[in-house]
C-alpha cells in the first residue's frame, strides 16, 4: 500500500475515527504520531511463520540473501506497555 492509496482509503471514514494497532499478543493499542517513522525495509525477505513477509535492511546479508530489494516505507510502530 502506498500512503496515496492509505490517504484514499482514510478519506471513506469518518475524520474522529479511532485508529489502532494490533497488540503484542492480543487485543488493540492506540497509534500516536510517534509511532510512524519511515525505515528502510528489505522486500520479501520473511522466511518463518511467525515473521513479517519483510524484514530490516541488514537482514539479507545476514542470511545470505542478498541481493534483496531495499526500499523506503511508511511505518506504523506497535508499542506495548
Amino acid at each position: 500500500m502506498t500512503v496515496s492509496e492509505l490517504i484514499e482509503t482514510l478519506k471513506a471514514h469518518p475524520g474522529d475515527l479511532r485508529v489502532v494497532v494490533n497488540g503484542y499478543e492480543e487485543g488493540y493499542d492506540d497509534l500516536s504520531p510517534g509511532q510512524i517513522s519511515v525505515r528502510r525495509i528489505a522486500l520479501n525477505t520473511g522466511v518463518e511463520d511467525w515473521e513479517g513477509q519483510h524484514g530490516y535492511d541488514w537482514e539479507p546479508a545476514i542470511r545470505g540473501k542478498e541481493p534483496a530489494t531495499i526500499v523506503d516505507a511508511l511505518v506504523l510502530n506497535r508499542v506495548s506497555h
